[in-house]
């Protein structure tokens, strides 16, 4: 009976079954290993909220309350900012319940019109875990047309992006559900903000004026209705002006919409809203 060939190493015998396991156990584990840490639940330590929305919203200083559980001063934010945060931190005020089952990643990114593709782009990659958009509004500000269109633009990019994304992993039958996005009307403290009602209707009135334009444009610029490249511009249904929060669910947009203020600690509606994304 022949007697399998053996190998020095640093001085050792080794044969060569043992080497083979060996040189196997070093490949083979990390990717077990790697495999098990990026699948399971959803809620893993990779899941990701989005923070969104136009200037001095109040996106960072929720990032910051969230994190240290008290108001902080802030200043305009000009690069992307994310955070790992314990389940705790949605939880209720005055509560020891967790809120939400693991730890989370929050995401600030900053609202200036020229920086706003970081949001963009967290959202449209299949490979960011983004489980949901916090999109804050200062519900103070809303009484001036300049500040309707801005919150209302970015707001239409946001859900436009959350509509292509939706379509694609349909269409590549990648199992997919929709991104919520809640509009956070902050600064409800404010003697002139607006209630969360009346910028609901505010804001499908303007985003239907401003699909409407978009669609006139494209028809004017001998955009066909099959020519899909073009269409991938109009948010909900490309047949009409339309736009209502019940009708873009269809298209893969769910929205929420609440009034709170970082400002005096009223955000549990938040909170629950994000642990809620968490946890589906």
């Amino acid at each position: 009976m022949s007697t399998l060939p053996t190998f020095e190493i640093l001085g050792f015998p080794v044969s060569l079954p043992i080497l083979i396991i060996s040189l196997l156990a070093v490949v083979i584990i990390p990717i077990i290993l790697g495999k098990l840490l990026t699948s399971g639940s959803k809620t893993g330590p990779s899941s990701v909220i989005l923070l969104a929305g136009p200037r001095d919203a109040g996106k960072t200083s929720l990032l910051l309350y969230l994190q240290e559980k008290t108001l902080i001063p802030t200043q305009t934010s000009t690069t992307p900012a994310i955070v790992k945060l314990p389940p705790s931190a949605l939880s209720p005020a005055g509560s020891e319940d967790d809120g939400s089952t693991k730890p989370f990643h929050l995401k600030d990114t900053p609202g200036h019109p020229k920086l706003r593709s970081t949001a963009i782009n967290t959202i449209i990659q299949p490979t960011e875990s983004c489980m949901g958009v916090v999109y804050v509004l200062d519900s103070a500000v809303l009484s001036t047309q300049a500040r309707i269109t801005d919150t209302t633009e970015y707001l239409y990019e946001l859900l436009l992006a959350i509509q292509k994304r939706y379509a694609v992993l349909s269409e590549s039958n990648t199992s997919t559900e929709p991104i919520p996005l809640l509009i956070a009307c902050n600064k409800n403290d404010l003697f002139t903000a607006l209630p969360s009602t009346k910028i609901s209707n505010l804001l499908q009135t303007e985003l239907s004026r401003m699909k409407e334009t978009k669609r006139k444009g494209l028809l004017g610029a001998g955009a066909g209705e099959n020519d899909d490249e073009d269409l991938d511009l109009v948010l909900g249904d490309e047949a009409s002006d339309q736009i209502t929060w019940e009708g873009l669910k269809e298209f893969g947009v769910e929205i929420s919409i609440q009034s709170g203020s970082v400002k005096s600690g009223n955000i549990d509606g938040w909170k629950s809203w994000m642990a809620a994304c968490l946890d589906a």
